[in-house]
């Protein structure tokens, strides 16, 4: 089972992926996540700077997840460095275009933090799971 390193930078959860994603371990990440998401969050940082592979399930599960957190109005930020192998493939794949990639965590946290500062005192929808 993958596991995900989970914290919290000024109140913004981070996850940091250590294994390569795959159809073998997505549902795992997947559940991770969903578990590790406070309901009232505004935002979720993906670190994807360690790993070095990512296939088409992977994929499905970022942008799935990435639509269900627009739905309850919660922003997804991923982190993949500009040296990364997936960078190209993300761009390929039009995944920038749909969810927010940065190549550095500090860039990630900067715009989350205006995310959190924008809607910190909006009233939220209905909070619901993620998974």
């Amino acid at each position: 089972m993958s596991r995900l390193a989970i914290e919290k930078v000024d109140g913004v959860p981070i996850a940091r992926v250590n294994d390569d994603i795959d159809a073998a371990n997505v549902s795992s990440i997947q559940q991770q996540l969903a578990d590790a998401l406070d309901p009232d969050a505004l935002c979720l940082v993906i670190d994807l700077s360690d790993i070095r592979y990512l296939d088409s399930a992977g994929i499905d599960m970022l942008l799935r997840l990435s639509d269900r957190l627009n739905q309850r109005r919660t922003k997804l930020f991923l982190v993949i460095p500009d040296d990364s192998q997936l960078k190209r493939l993300v761009k390929l794949v039009g995944l920038p275009d749909l969810v927010a990639v940065h190549p550095a965590l500090p860039d990630a946290l900067q715009e989350a933090a205006k995310t959190q500062g924008a809607r910190g005192d909006a009233p939220r929808p209905d909070s619901h799971r993620i998974s």
